[in-house]
């Protein structure tokens, strides 16, 4: 019996409950379609994005049982002064409550994340979520006492109670704060301007609590330890969060430096050379840190690639040419993957088999050093990162204006690595789907995979990459990384490549006979692909996705239009922030 045989069993869904539970419920978006295509309000103003379904049951269920505490009283009481006071005092203990959630769910080092393994994507909608209705109950909870101060004093009473009362001033105080937030994160707001917002956001939120805390402190009120409780976590998070920037980033010996590249199409290589090894899985993300564009200011981007010194040379380059003397050696390998086409537009070349691109770390492509000292713990991270506004923005201009069009001996550090929660080696067939730089996510993937099939530690038989790129200059982004997954053994047999150049300069430039790499022009339809390799799977399969919002809706749409043919599961990558 061979391996796909014995697979035969877990291609094939063997209830109609589960694969109707994910078609409507777990995968669904909200109404039809769109999920994280954001709502373009204009062309500079975004209105966010929509939670699926699953998503907003739970929000609903969180609001609703939040409401009904709220508001299940004594109505029958004639006095509704004493109402008002018991919804005050409702409100008031739930808000408090809610900041615990609320704290823990925006938290990079969340422990729920890694406990229950759900993306720090969705905590972070659910902290969006929970804030809103803290801010509702902080105003509820306000306006209750302003009605019984103006119903017992009028607005005298009001004005000597803020005066001459500590915990009433802090409260109000916090409230003011709680409402600023509430404006300054509205999404076409904190999407326009994000980094001023995080920085406003992250002072705003430390005097609100810092209000409620003193507020609850001054009146002796038994809420106090929720306030303790948040104080704790958040912390405690970023003393942890301190600690691995400096175990990561610095040693005795050297810190953290970075390498820019400015590449076609207006991104960028950028890789950080770490001086201890930096643990880094398939599918996971870090916050990277460069102070020369922004002293305090982190991003989140994919981990594309992470390399070490050999042993014997202790030395990598990140900027080496392909070796054409090699290739000339090798010619029956790159005429059955027809690549000699794509060398010409810059796309990947082939390195032999047996003599793996060379990294070094001693010199660059702008002749400078990297003043770092290479020891077998050194690893070499690499991101690639698309000029948009602000950060991104500055690291390619900065780039792009150097003579040799990179930057060397940045000081930098990185942070994470985060995410990395989904496994694929479980799945027989697993299909990448990638847009733009969203293919950073996917490489680890196929390195790991790969080198599994070789090895016989992953069950997976079959990996198909689908990359949708504007034109064929986007491939030098990857090229090193490719210089190496494409010699691995077993490539030929488990890896196929479909790229799909949405705007090509030339048409010659996107046909391809080879049926390793498939080269085709205009855009891809995603159901089209993933129907014939539903027909074509091995066991069960797997669909993964990183893109613009738009893409990754085309995508779910079209597993979710197959979800009862096989047994078939989604992974979608996103950073909604």
């Amino acid at each position: 019996m061979t391996k796909d045989t014995r697979q035969q069993y877990f291609m094939e869904n063997h209830s109609k409950f589960w694969p109707a539970l994910k078609r409507n419920l777990l995968y669904a978006p909200l109404f039809t379609k769109r999920h994280n295509r954001e709502l373009q309000l204009s062309k500079a103003i975004s209105g966010g994005t929509l939670p699926g379904r699953f998503h907003t049951l739970l929000l609903i269920l969180y609001a609703a049982c939040n409401i009904a505490y709220c508001l299940v009283l004594d109505w029958s009481r004639s006095d509704t002064a004493s109402v008002v006071a018991e919804l005050r005092g409702r409100s008031g203990i739930l808000a408090a409550l809610n900041l615990i959630p609320t704290v823990l769910f925006a938290l990079r080092n969340n422990p729920l994340i890694w406990i229950l393994g759900v993306s720090y994507d969705t905590f972070n909608l659910l902290h969006r979520w929970a804030a809103r209705i803290v801010i509702f109950e902080s105003v509820v909870h306000t306006l209750c006492w302003l009605a019984n101060s103006i119903q017992s004093g009028g607005m005298h009473q009001v004005n000597e109670s803020l005066t001459t009362s500590t915990s009433y001033r802090w409260g109000m105080i916090a409230t003011v704060f709680f409402v600023f937030i509430l404006c300054q994160s509205l999404s076409p707001v904190r999407h326009a301007f994000y980094e001023t917002f995080l920085t406003g956001h992250r002072i705003a939120v430390l005097f609100a609590v810092i209000g409620v805390y003193v507020h609850l402190e001054k009146a002796s009120l038994p809420q106090k330890p929720f306030l303790q409780c948040v104080f704790l976590l958040w912390g405690g998070e970023w003393l942890y969060r301190i600690y691995k920037l400096l175990y990561y980033n610095v040693s005795l010996q050297a810190c953290t430096k970075v390498r820019i590249e400015a590449m076609q199409n207006e991104a960028c290589r950028v890789t950080f050379f770490t001086p201890r090894a930096f643990p880094s899985t398939p599918g996971q993300h870090a916050h990277v840190y460069i102070p020369s564009l922004g002293w305090f200011g982190s991003h989140p981007f994919s981990v594309a690639w992470t390399a070490s010194p050999t042993p014997a040379s202790q030395d990598f380059s990140l900027t080496t040419p392909p070796n054409l003397d090699r290739v000339k050696k090798h010619d029956s390998y790159i005429s059955e993957m027809d690549l000699e086409k794509a060398i010409a537009a810059q796309q990947f070349s082939s390195p032999s088999s047996t003599n793996p691109p060379n990294y070094d770390f001693s010199s660059s492509s702008s002749g400078n050093a990297i003043a770092t000292s290479v020891t077998s713990t050194t690893t070499a991270v690499s991101f690639v990162m698309r000029a948009r506004t602000g950060f991104t923005r500055q690291l390619y201009d900065r780039a792009a204006a150097s003579p040799s069009r990179t930057l060397d001996n940045l000081c930098g550090a990185i942070e994470g690595p985060y995410g990395g929660h989904e496994p694929l080696s479980s799945y027989g067939t697993v299909v990448l789907f990638a847009a733009g730089v969203g293919i950073t996510h996917q490489m680890p993937y196929l390195r790991q995979l790969l080198r599994g099939y070789a090895e016989g530690t992953v069950s997976t038989r079959k990996i198909v990459l689908v990359w949708t790129v504007p034109d064929t200059a986007s491939f030098e982004w990857v090229r090193p990384w490719m210089e190496e997954i494409l010699p691995m053994p077993g490539r030929r047999e488990a890896l196929k490549l479909l790229m799909f150049v949405t705007r090509p300069r030339n048409m010659r430039d996107v046909v391809s006979a080879s049926g390793f790499v498939q080269m085709h022009g205009g855009r891809c339809n995603v159901q089209e692909v993933l129907d014939k390799e539903i027909w074509e799977r091995v066991g069960a399969m797997c669909v993964t996705v990183c893109g613009p919002g738009a893409f990754a809706d085309g995508v779910r749409h079209a597993v979710r239009e197959r979800i009862h043919v096989g047994n078939l599961d989604f992974i979608e990558e996103a950073f909604t922030y």
